[in-house]
């Protein structure tokens, strides 16, 4: 590891063998040069720790966990080696523009701001070749501006890899990746969100590229992971209002393609929906329609047993059903 880095790049690895050697390597190939690259192995039973240790660099560093503990825990351990005077999270299987770090840090040096947002990415579909581009979000054409903080958080995906955060203030305002009750995967609201909050803006440039990368078999469990994305919406308008943040004017949830087929899903959901009903009403117009219509489903429910016997478990069929009678 080199003593003075820029940048602290942290990828958390768990079974990532397929592809860590290709995302270390846009890593330790970017044009900027003073970097430290943090891997933290989260008891891999694959390659993944072989393949990281044959990568000859210096700036690239290695925790081995001894038990698998989860990527929020991963990041947090990366956190706490890092000495760079930015911190950068890039997940395992993506990969970076030879020029990304080099551009982020750019806009933050010039800037002073806290974090640095570049709303560029690209999705690739290995299976289809495919690749789909990042929109604009609502952001004005590709010149880079300051936005409210409540602007980018409504707007933009609450993502870690889209953004660039200043160590210091991540220290200073003691903000760490939820314990494991938030589903991996879903961890990233929680975070984006928190931090953003405790900015009163942020800086959001179209800069080089982020790839990433769509497996079919982290796509298929996309109706659970919508129901774990409440949860982390849940801890995260808890630890705003134990920290005395606003919430007014902030997106406190979505719904997306939820499944609540337990009972124990839907007994944690109304309460949270019931405590915030009256904000999101509000501000209605932040939210799709599917979860305006999840809301008022769960809130004129008595009880699970009642939710099951006027609504499909699978939200969206329910709201496909009602859109097609009111036509």
């Amino acid at each position: 590891m080199i003593e003075i880095a820029k940048v602290s790049v942290i990828i958390p690895v768990y079974n990532a063998g397929a592809f860590i050697e290709k995302c270390v390597r846009s890593a330790l190939e970017q044009t900027l040069r003073e970097i430290e690259i943090i891997c933290v192995d989260d008891c891999s039973a694959d390659r993944s720790a072989e393949i990281l240790k044959g990568i000859r660099d210096p700036r690239l560093h290695i925790i081995q966990f001894p038990e698998n503990q989860g990527v929020s825990a991963a990041r947090n351990a990366g956190m706490d080696a890092a000495r760079g005077t930015f911190v950068y999270f890039l997940d395992s299987d993506d990969r970076l523009d030879p020029d990304y770090l080099e551009a982020m840090v750019a806009q933050a040096e010039r800037t002073g701001e806290d974090i640095v947002v570049n709303a560029n990415y690209v999705e690739e579909f290995p299976e289809s070749g495919k690749r789909a581009f990042s929109s604009r979000f609502g952001f004005v054409g590709d010149e880079p501006g300051y936005y409210p903080a409540e602007v980018v958080q409504n707007r933009f995906p609450p993502v870690v890899w889209a953004r660039l955060f200043r160590r210091s203030f991540l220290l200073e305002n003691q903000i760490r990746f939820p314990a494991r009750t938030v589903r991996d995967g879903t961890e990233d609201i929680y975070y984006a969100g928190l931090a953003g909050s405790l900015t009163p803006r942020a800086f959001v440039f179209r800069g080089p590229f982020y790839h990433y990368l769509q497996r079919a078999e982290s796509l298929l469990h996309q109706r659970d992971l919508c129901y774990h994305n409440i949860v982390s919406f849940k801890y995260l308008h808890d630890q705003r209002l134990s920290r005395g943040l606003p919430t007014e004017g902030l997106r406190l949830f979505y719904g997306g393609q939820v499944l609540l087929d337990t009972e124990d899903k839907f007994e944690f959901v109304k309460p949270f929906f019931n405590a915030i009903a009256p904000e999101v009403r509000r501000h209605a117009e932040l939210y799709a329609p599917v979860d305006l219509f999840l809301m008022e489903a769960v809130l004129s429910s008595a009880d699970y047993a009642d939710f099951r016997s006027r609504f499909n478990p699978n939200i969206t069929i329910s709201f496909v059903r009602s859109r097609l009678r009111a036509h």
